[in-house]
């Protein structure tokens, strides 16, 4: 897979901010750095809800992509809703159409919702087979990874930040936080055997999601609005699932339950359109692993304070997991200091 980089220079004045100066090329250690870096650890938390609800859609229909795709589907028709009644975001829209038919923005960035996804489609696959453990720890690390080479290479024209031994510690933490989290479920993990190949994926669906968030970027800069972007990703992610889903049923059929009545569980689109248009917003600001890594300490956390206000099965988290959260803000607080080597655009 060839990933797209910052297109070169033609001429034209860049869509999104020009190169910024020596000073401004930290944006982690400015006030503003920590502010965006605490606004990403919020959107975090809305992913666990997100979860929530589509398993409970998903559980109900008896249909891991049915849900994801109803999910998909259910934010691009709010966006689409939005748009509607909103003068700002019809420009944006025209604005980002525009930057890709002159080649400002490239034309290959638009599917960047496919991308996203892919990674609602390993949730609903690979982690039925890996188990909720493997399937965290082998997507952080796809994550991760993904942030270290996206913003090594400034992929999507975002900020290159090379991958200093303060941003290294802080991945090799998060990774530990992830192992140590996920410890108590390990019990359930099948055969070794069975796992190498679906984990992979979710290594794979994890960085291609870091990759997602550097083009949603790019939309964001040339439209002037993190709306445009996230409309976009609803549109073409939902189109993806729901061909995903027609495929299978295809070749095996419905599962024959009806839709549920319950309105709360087709709120995840909702949750998604908070976190992708935060994510578009601030991937561009402290770039993708931080924002990775941010958005990772939120989920861990809102996912505790799920598990004791309304536990899942009964089960309250246990001190492991407690401990692994504790870590990924350690995590993201050593990764957010001063940056060496960060160079403008």
């Amino acid at each position: 897979m060839t990933i797209p980089t910052a297109p070169p220079a033609s001429g034209r004045r860049p869509a999104g901010p020009g190169p910024q100066s020596p000073g401004r090329g930290r944006p982690s250690a400015s006030r503003g750095g920590f502010l965006a870096v605490a606004a990403a650890i919020a959107a975090g938390m809305v992913v666990p809800v997100q979860a929530r609800l589509n398993g409970e859609l998903s559980q109900s229909l008896d249909d891991g992509i049915a849900a994801a795709a109803i999910s998909f589907s259910g934010g691009f028709v709010l966006l689409s809703l939005l748009a509607l009644f909103s003068p700002g975001l019809r420009g944006a829209l025209r604005r980002m159409a525009g930057a890709a038919r002159d080649g400002r923005l490239p034309r290959r960035y638009l599917p960047a919702g496919v991308l996203g996804g892919t990674f609602a489609l390993a949730q609903s696959t690979a982690a039925l087979i890996t188990g909720v453990a493997v399937f965290t720890v082998s997507a952080i690390a796809g994550q991760t990874l993904g942030g270290l080479i996206v913003d090594a290479r400034g992929i999507g024209g975002g900020l290159r930040q090379r991958p200093g031994a303060a941003r290294l510690t802080g991945a090799a933490v998060i990774l530990v936080a992830a192992v140590v989290s996920a410890l108590p479920r390990f019990t359930d993990t099948p055969a070794p055997a069975t796992i190498v190949l679906p984990a992979l994926a979710a290594i794979a669906a994890g960085f291609l999601l870091g990759v997602q968030q550097a083009l949603n970027g790019a939309s964001t800069a040339a439209s002037g609005s993190p709306l445009a972007a996230t409309w976009l990703n609803f549109c073409v992610g939902s189109v993806f699932l729901t061909a995903a889903w027609g495929v299978k049923t295809l070749g095996r059929g419905t599962s024959g339950h009806p839709l549920p009545t319950s309105w709360w569980v087709y709120l995840g689109g909702l949750c998604g359109m908070v976190f992708i248009g935060a994510s578009a917003f601030l991937v561009r600001r402290i770039g993708v692993l931080l924002l990775s890594m941010a958005s990772i300490a939120g989920q861990l956390a809102s996912s505790l304070a799920l598990d004791f206000l309304v536990p899942s099965a009964g089960q309250f988290p246990s001190v492991l997991t407690i401990f692994g959260a504790l870590l990924t803000f350690a995590a993201v607080w050593i990764a957010s200091r001063r940056p060496r080597g960060t160079t403008g655009k």
